[in-house]
C-alpha cells in the first residue's frame, strides 16, 4: 500500500477542528516552532522579563564557552589519553581542568585508566567515590570497580559496593558476579535458591563465556551442582568455542581431547562417529549431542539428518534441546521445515532450568506456527487449508514464562489463536486488555475491535520556574556541556541519573529543559517516563516543517512516514553516528549517501556535509523512495529494507510460497533489530498523521499481504 499524500498538501501542518483538536493543533504548532528555532513559546501572562534573562542567560554562556575554549581541548586531550590507558598524561593536564564543570571526569579518567591497568590498580577509587558521592560519574567508577574486585575475590566489599550501585546492574557479567558473591557469602541457608538462580541466569545469559559468568559456573561446577554436560551444551548453543573447550577439560582426557575436533568440524565429526554415538553407553554418544548443537547453528538441514539416525538414543529432554537448536536455526533462516522440526522435539522443547535460551527458543518455535503453511489478506480460519498452526501457537504460548505471555507481542498472538480455535469471545477480552496501550500491538488490537485513533489532550505545559530549576542542577550543567563537547554518551547518562525518581511533573518539566537545550532525543526520553501525563507535542517533534515539505512533496512522500522513521532512527539528533557508521537524522552510511547523491545529480557533495541537515532530509528522502519502489510500493517492506538493506528484504519475500498477512510478515523477520525496528516506524508513522489531522491511516493497512513476488530490484547499497 502507498502511503497516501493528504490532499492539497502544506507541509507537516496540523489542521483545524473542534476545540479540543485546535488546542492540539497549537500545541503541535508551538512544538514545531520551537524545534526550529530554539525558542520557546511564552506561556500566557508571561512578560517580557524571561526574554531578557534567556538573552542575558545565552550572552553568559557564550562568554563562558569562549572563556573555556582552551580547557575544552584539555578536557577532550585528557579524555583520549585515558581511552589510551595513559593516566600519567590524565594527571599532567589535571591544572588546566581546575574549576572545570567537568572536573570531575578528570579524576574519574585517571582512576579508571588504572583500574584496566595489567595489574588493576585500584588506589583512586574510594577516594574519588568519597569526593562524588552520589553523581553519575562514581556510580559509573563503582560499576568499573566491582568486577576488579570480584576477580580479586573481595567479595565481601562486592556485595557492600554492589548494593550501592544504581544504574548498571543488570549487565551480564556483573549479574554473574553478584551471584557468585551472594554464593560465597551465604550461610547455607539460601543455598538451593541461589544455586537454582545462577543455573537458570547461566542457561539464559547472552554471554555466558564472559568472566563473570564463567567464574560462577566453575563454582557451580566445583560444589557438583552444576554437570559439565549442561555447562558445554550452553557454551556450544551461544558458539562460544573457545570457552567450551576450556570448560571442556573438565571432562576425562580423552572426551577432553574431541571436543576441539567436533567444534571445528561437527558434520566430518558425526559422520565418523553416527555408530558410536548411537550407544548411549559411550562417551561419543554425550560428544554427539554437542556436535549436532553446533552444526544445527550453520546447517540445520544437516544436523536434522543426524539428528534423525540418534534420535531415539537421546533421552526426551536431549531430544528436545537439540530440535529446538535445530528449529530454532530453521526459523530464522526461513526454513520451511523449522515447524516440524520443533515439533520432533514434542512438548520439553525451550522447557527445564538449565535449557540453553529456552526463552528464545519458544519464542522462535511461536514465529515458526505463525509461519506454518500461507495467508492472503485475513488470518486463515481454524481447520483451513493453510494458515499457521493455531493449536501449536497457542501450546507454545502457554509454555512461556508468565513475563513473556504478559508481553503485548504474544497476548495479541495468542488471541488469534483463541480466536482461530473457536473462542472469539476469549480473544476479543485478551485483545481489550492490550487495546489501550501506546504501541504497535497496542494499536493493532484497537482496530481489530473498530476503535478509533483518539489523541490524548494537550497537558497544560510544565512551570517555567521548574525548568529553570532543573537547569541550575549540576548533573544537567554538566550534561549540557557535554552534549556541547560532542561527548554524548557521558552527557545521556548525566541526563538519566538525574530523571532517576522523578514524579511526572517533574519529567514533565526535564523533558521541556532537553527542547530548550536542543537536544529533542532527551526530551523524547524523558516524556516517555511519564505515566500520568501524555505530551505528544514532547514525544512525537515535528520539527523542520518547511525543509520537510520541500523535500518530500517532490517525490510523493508522506512527511508522517518520514517522521516515524527519523524518530526511530536518530530521535531527531542531528549529529548522531552510530557504532556502524551511519551519520545524522535518517542514518546515512557515507557509502549509500554517495550513491544517492550520484544517482540524483546532487552538486557540490562531500561527505563531510552528510550531517548537515538538510542534506541528510534530502538524501535520506531519496534513498526511502528508492527503496520504496524497490520493494514494490509497500511502507513495510521498504520499512524494514532501510534498515536491513534491499536485498535482504527482497530474499525474505522471494522465500515466500503463498501471500502473508502482513503482521505475521513483521513478526517473523528473522532479525530481531529489524523486527522491532518495523513495529516502530509504523506505529509513529500512524500517530504522526493522526497528529497532522490526517484522515485516520490504518496500521492493518499499511501492513497489507506481502506478496511472495520475487522483486528483481535495483542494486541498492
Amino acid at each position: 500500500m502507498k502511503l497516501p499524500m493528504p490532499p492539497n498538501h502544506q507541509g507537516a501542518r496540523p489542521a483545524g477542528g473542534a476545540p479540543r483538536a485546535r488546542r492540539l493543533a497549537g500545541a503541535l504548532l508551538g512544538a514545531v516552532v520551537a524545534a526550529c528555532t530554539g525558542v520557546a513559546a511564552a506561556p500566557a501572562g508571561s512578560t517580557g522579563a524571561a526574554s531578557a534573562a534567556a538573552v542575558a542567560a545565552t550572552a553568559a554562556t557564550t562568554a563562558a564557552a569562549t572563556a573555556g575554549a582552551p580547557a575544552d581541548a584539555a578536557l577532550r586531550a585528557a579524555r583520549a589519553a585515558a581511552a589510551a590507558g595513559d593516566a600519567d598524561r590524565v594527571a599532567a593536564l589535571a591544572p588546566q581542568l581546575a574549576g572545570h564543570p567537568l572536573e570531575p571526569y578528570l579524576g574519574y579518567w585517571q582512576a579508571s585508566a588504572r583500574l584496566h591497568a595489567a595489574p588493576p590498580d585500584d588506589a583512586l577509587v574510594r577516594p574519588y567515590l568519597a569526593r562524588y558521592p552520589g553523581s553519575a560519574v562514581a556510580d559509573r567508577l563503582r560499576g568499573e570497580w566491582l568486577p576488579v574486585l570480584a576477580a580479586r575475590g573481595d567479595f565481601t566489599t562486592f556485595d557492600a559496593e554492589r548494593r550501592r550501585l544504581v544504574m548498571g546492574g543488570d549487565e551480564p557479567q556483573l549479574a554473574c558476579y553478584t551471584l557468585l558473591a551472594r554464593a560465597v557469602l551465604d550461610d547455607g541457608r539460601r543455598h538451593e535458591a541461589i544455586v537454582h538462580e545462577a543455573r537458570r541466569l547461566l542457561a539464559l545469559v547472552g554471554d555466558p563465556g564472559g568472566e563473570g559468568c564463567t567464574a560462577l559456573a566453575d563454582r557451580l561446577m566445583d560444589d557438583g551442582a552444576l554437570a559439565p554436560w549442561q555447562r558445554l551444551q550452553v557454551l556450544v548453543e551461544h558458539g562460544q568455542s573457545s570457552a567450551a573447550e576450556k570448560a571442556a577439560i573438565r571432562l576425562p582426557p580423552a572426551e577432553a581431547a574431541a571436543v576441539p575436533r567436533l567444534l571445528a568440524g561437527p558434520g566430518a565429526w558425526l559422520q565418523a562417529n553416527l555408530v558410536l554415538a548411537a550407544r548411549p553407553e559411550r562417551a561419543e554418544h554425550a560428544l554427539a549431542l554437542l556436535a549436532l548443537l553446533a552444526l544445527g547453528r550453520d546447517a540445520p538441514d544437516e544436523a536434522a539428518g543426524f539428528a534423525q539416525v540418534l534420535g531415539s538414543s537421546y533421552t526426551p529432554l536431549e531430544r528436545a534441546v537439540v530440535w529446538g537448536r535445530i528449529g530454532r536455526s530453521g526459523q530464522l533462516k526461513l526454513l520451511p521445515q523449522a515447524h516440524d522440526w520443533f515439533a520432533r522435539g514434542g512438548e520439553l522443547v525451550g522447557v527445564g532450568l538449565d535449557y540453553p535460551r529456552a526463552n528464545e527458543v519458544l519464542e522462535s518455535r511461536a514465529r515458526a506456527a505463525l509461519r506454518h503453511g500461507s495467508l492472503g489478506g485475513a488470518l486463515a480460519p481454524a481447520g483451513g487449508a493453510s494458515g499457521p498452526d493455531w493449536d501449536d501457537l497457542h501450546d507454545t504460548i502457554a509454555q512461556m514464562p508468565a513475563e513473556l505471555q504478559a508481553d503485548p507481542t504474544w497476548i495479541y498472538w495468542n488471541a488469534q489463536a483463541l480466536i482461530a480455535l473457536g473462542r472469539p469471545d476469549d480473544g476479543h477480552a485478551a485483545l481489550r486488555t492490550i487495546a489501550g496501550r501506546f504501541g504497535y500491538y497496542g494499536r493493532l488490537a484497537a482496530e481489530q475491535l473498530g476503535l478509533p485513533v483518539e489523541l490524548p489532550a494537550r497537558p497544560e505545559p510544565p512551570e517555567p520556574l521548574r525548568v529553570d530549576e532543573l537547569a541550575q542542577r549540576p548533573g544537567f550543567q554538566r550534561a549540557r556541556k557535554l552534549f556541547e563537547l560532542g561527548m554524548r554518551d557521558e552527557a545521556q547518562r548525566e541526563w538519566s541519573w538525574e530523571l532517576r525518581g522523578m514524579d511526572d511533573p517533574a519529567l514533565h518539566a526535564a523533558a521541556e529543559l532537553g527542547r530548550r537545550m536542543g537536544v529533542l532525543d532527551r526530551m523524547i526520553v524523558s516524556a516517555e517516563r511519564m505515566h500520568g501525563i501524555v505530551d505528544l507535542q514532547q514525544r512525537f517533534p515535528m520539527p523542520y516543517p518547511e525543509l520537510m515539505t520541500a523535500t518530500s512533496a517532490p517525490l510523493g512522500m508522506d512527511p508522517a512516514w518520514i517522521y516515524g522513521l527519523i524518530r526511530q532512527e536518530s530521535r531527531f539528533m542531528e549529529d548522531v553516528r552510530s557504532n556502524a557508521g551511519a551519520i545524522g537524522l535518517m542514518q546515512l552510511m557515507p557509502t549509500t549517501a554517495r550513491y544517492v547523491a550520484r544517482r540524483i545529480g546532487f552538486e557540490n557533495y562531500r561527505n563531510d556535509r552528510i550531517a548537515e541537515v538538510g542534506v541528510n532530509l534530502r538524501l535520506g528522502t531519496e534513498y526511502l523512495k528508492m527503496v520504496f519502489d524497490d520493494q514494490d510500493g509497500q511502507p513495510l517492506l521498504a520499512s524494514a529494507a532501510y534498515n536491513a538493506g534491499p536485498a535482504r528484504v527482497r530474499k525474505w519475500r522471494a522465500a515466500l510460497a503463498h501471500p502473508l498477512d502482513g503482521a505475521i510478515f513483521v513478526e517473523t523477520i528473522p532479525i530481531n533489530e529489524t523486527r522491532d525496528y518495523v513495529k516502530r516506524v509504523l506505529f509513529n508513522t500512524v500517530v504522526y498523521a493522526a497528529l497532522l489531522r490526517r484522515p485516520a491511516l490504518s496500521l492493518q493497512a499499511m501492513l497489507g499481504p506481502v506478496t511472495p513476488k520475487a522483486i528483481p530490484g535495483a542494486e541498492l547499497p
